[in-house]
């Protein structure tokens, strides 16, 4: 899914407030990934507590670091690269979310619905 495709999306859901345009969508969504993207920008690795995002349902992103390897040179000549220390980004979706995608059970209120 594409920026603007998730703003469209948004934008034709029956359960927002009246009078919110896809222009106002757009910065909300644009701010959002935004204070995401400065949180774990500013949070230590290391800790501790990890830096880390939980939405409820959906999942967690928690900021890593990951240690110096050595990996085959991609070129296929055999050789081996270095890949130094540095910092990524995980995803571990939650429980509703995993549900979601494998069962695919009818939703009631943006909700799994009991079964």
């Amino acid at each position: 899914m594409t920026k603007a495709e998730l703003i469209a999306r948004v934008a034709s859901r029956k359960d927002l407030p009246r009078g919110l345009t896809k222009k106002g969508i757009a910065q909300i969504i644009e701010a959002t990934f935004t204070e995401l993207g400065d949180y774990f920008i500013r949070a230590r690795v290391g800790g501790n507590s990890p830096a880390r995002f939980s939405y409820p349902g959906f999942g967690i992103f928690v900021k890593r670091r990951r240690n110096q390897r050595k990996v085959r040179d991609p070129r296929g000549d055999g050789s081996f690269l270095t890949i130094p220390p540095q910092a990524t980004i995980t995803f571990a979706p939650g429980q509703d979310l995993k549900e979601l995608i494998n069962h695919r059970p009818n939703r009631v209120n943006g909700t799994a619905a009991a079964r």
